[in-house]
């Protein structure tokens, strides 16, 4: 019988142990821990620090739960010395010294009275780091069974200047880069004015970001610089945009001039078809081209579908694949156009015709006046009879008429040659 009871002592016994240390603990069972001294808003590599953080409960009741655990420490400063104190409450409860460097592991007593506080000291130099500002852990806590952090840790802010200076000066560069290629495209008649408020904006930032910088406002500067180069990048996208529209347009101008020359091409074809002349090899050439305009004209349509989404790489690819085809397209279609035209201009040349010469001006003049002279010496006698001076002045008028309608007719007759 008394066998029996003493297992069921200390199976009692043993269910409360691990009842209490199986006891969760969050943040609500610890007062807020005290930070001496008071942490600076940002520190520079190889600074010297000494940090002291005190952990205590929020109530005598919670003095009880939080004690009988495990506590660790860690600290992220180079050449680090740790010294972790618990103090426990009640009767005899002391103070029990731990020593370390970067890391302390202290087991707390489930003790009568509970814990009174961990007094946790730390020292160390502030390491480098690799961003622009950093956090580093100067004291880190990690308790058993205990619910996220229920002790949050002690951080400070880390300001790597070389960084800073170079991402200054890269913001910088980049902004130069862009505001040639907005000159360069206001250049070209394309209207720039949405670039150049990016841009605006993105100097003032930069402007401000270099002044916090000088200040050691490095927060501030950070901010002002991330603005400055999220307005860089709306100001590239707008560029690229652009710049990839503008390709676009060349490549549809130059398919017009493929179009044009397949057109020119085509006519020749038929003329020489018309002249009863082999054209079959050039007509299936000429098939081939307009198979290759179709297949092109798709490809300029995909590139702009690249562009409406946003992927100006992919859009910019491919219509300089596009623009290269056309190119070779059209000096094939040019060589082909020298090699048919001279064919369809050759013709018979043709023969001259002798135009038919009538008498000249002065034969017939001749001719007339001698009739005139016969006429005369055979009516001499009516002629004296009726006045021979008003039928003489007759004559002599109407030789004149004929003389110069003849004339008339020659000129005529010699223009019309």
């Amino acid at each position: 019988m008394s066998r029996k009871l003493l297992i069921l002592v200390i199976t009692l016994l043993t269910l409360i142990g691990i009842s209490h240390a199986a006891q969760t603990v969050t943040k609500d069972n610890y007062a807020e821990p005290v930070i001496e001294p008071k942490l600076k808003d940002y520190y520079l590599p190889g600074e010297s620090l000494s940090v002291n953080m005190t952990i205590e409960p929020k109530t005598s009741d919670d003095a009880e739960i939080i004690d009988g655990r495990v506590y660790e420490f860690n600290t992220s400063l180079d050449d680090p010395s740790m010294l972790v104190t618990v103090e426990y409450a009640g009767f005899g409860g002391g103070g029990i010294v731990t020593p370390g460097k970067d890391y302390v592991k202290v087991d707390v007593k489930d003790w009568e009275g509970g814990l009174s506080r961990i007094v946790v000291e730390v020292s160390g130099k502030v390491p480098e780091v690799s961003q622009r500002i950093a956090r580093i852990v100067v004291i880190g806590v990690d308790i058993q069974d205990a619910e996220g952090d229920a002790i949050s840790p002690v951080v400070i802010n880390v300001v790597n200047t070389a960084l800073f200076s170079e991402y200054i000066s890269s913001l910088e560069k980049r902004y130069d880069n862009l505001s040639a290629k907005a000159t360069e495209l206001e250049s070209k008649g394309v209207a720039v004015a949405d670039i150049i408020v990016k841009l605006n904006s993105a100097k003032t930032r930069i402007d401000d970001g270099k002044t916090y910088f000088n200040e050691g406002k490095y927060g501030e500067a950070n901010t002002s610089l991330a603005q400055a180069e999220e307005y860089l990048n709306e100001a590239e996208n707008l560029i690229r945009k652009t710049e990839v529209e503008l390709l676009i347009e060349t490549a549809k101008d130059k398919l017009d001039i493929m179009f044009n020359k397949m057109t020119e091409l085509e006519l020749l074809i038929q003329k020489l078809k018309s002249k009863d002349k082999s054209t079959l090899n050039y007509e299936v050439k000429l098939e081939e081209f307009k198979q290759s305009y179709s297949e092109i004209a798709k490809k300029i349509s995909q590139a702009e579908d690249y562009l409406n989404n946003g992927l100006y790489d992919d859009a910019e690819n491919t219509v300089n694949d596009a623009i290269k085809q056309i190119d070779e397209r059209t000096s094939e279609i040019n060589s082909l156009i020298d090699e048919v035209a001279p064919q369809v201009e050759e013709t018979p040349t043709p023969q001259e015709t002798e135009t038919p010469q009538g008498p000249g001006i002065g034969e017939r003049v001749s001719e007339f006046f001698s009739g005139i002279a016969s006429w005369l010496s055979e009516n001499r006698d009516r002629i004296l009879l009726y006045g021979g001076g008003v039928v003489v002045l007759a004559l002599l008028g109407f030789v004149g008429y004929r003389g110069v309608k003849a004339y008339m007719r020659r000129r005529k007759w010699d223009e019309l040659k």
